[in-house]
Order: C-alpha cells, then structure tokens, then sequence
C-alpha cells in the first residue's frame, strides 16, 4: 500500500473549488466523463462511473470502471474523503484538504492511498487530475464564470 499527496495552488475562492469537489454539477464541470450517484452527506454510498468519449464505461483489467465507495469525511470547505472498499483499480482511499491562502486563492491537497500494484502510476495519475482541476479554473477566470 502507498500513500502520496499532490497539492496545487487554484485562483479561486475555497467555496468555489470546495463545490467542484463535493457536487455532482462541479465534479461534472471539471471532469465531464465522470457520472456520480451520491447525495453527499458523511457516510453515505457514492458510485463515480467513468466514461469514454463514445459514452461507453471504460474498463481497466476487464472490469469496468464504476467505483462504489463511501463519503467517509466530509467537512465544508475543508475536507472531503472517499473510502472504496472494493479497491478497483487498485484506489483504497481519496482525500481532498481545502485550505484558503486569500479571498481569491485556495490550495488543494489531494492524498490518494493505493495497493501497490497501482502505486507506480499513482502519482502521474495524481498530477493529471490535479491539472484538470486547476485548467477548468483557469478557463473560467479567462471567461469572466463561475462554477
């Protein structure tokens, strides 16, 4: 099993970046091949399934890609924890620690526990998610939106 945390800086406030991680509208905005079934309160099911661009469900090792988990922790605009039982894929556990640098600024840690067959790819996986997250951001200061 490890563990490895990717944090990146966002020009956004902590309540915007906190509704792209804890709503199915802003995980959908950021990451639009994602479905999420959940109705986000602490403890309950949450299922991501991921898509590809034909709307098919992807598939890693044969088996698809719809991840049933647990909201484990979920404090407003600080934390957000995701519990997957069934480790596909080889993902144990996700985290997300919000915390404000200003008004206009939001750092985000993203803490992402694997198996260890995973674990080498883990943290390109981390940056690339990370990325996305900060580019969506980005294109919506360029546009003068919100999420």
């Amino acid at each position: 099993m490890k563990t490895s945390t990717i944090t990146i800086e966002i020009l956004a406030p902590i309540q915007a970046v906190w509704k792209a991680l804890s709503t199915t509208e802003g995980m959908k905005a950021w990451l639009d091949w994602l479905k999420v079934e959940t109705d986000w309160l602490q403890n309950s099911p949450v299922v991501f399934t991921c898509f590809d661009k034909k709307g098919e469900i992807l598939e890693y090792k044969g088996e698809k890609m719809i991840f049933k988990g647990i909201i484990e922790t979920k404090m407003e605009n600080k934390e957000i924890t995701f519990d997957y039982p069934e480790q596909l894929a080889g993902i144990i556990k996700e985290r997300y620690t919000l915390n404000e640098i200003n008004a206009g600024a939001t750092s985000v840690a993203f803490t992402q526990t694997c198996t260890d067959e995973k674990a080498q790819s883990q943290e390109e996986d981390q940056k690339q998610l990370m990325e996305m997250l900060k580019t969506k951001f980005f294109i919506l200061e360029l546009c003068g939106a919100n999420l």
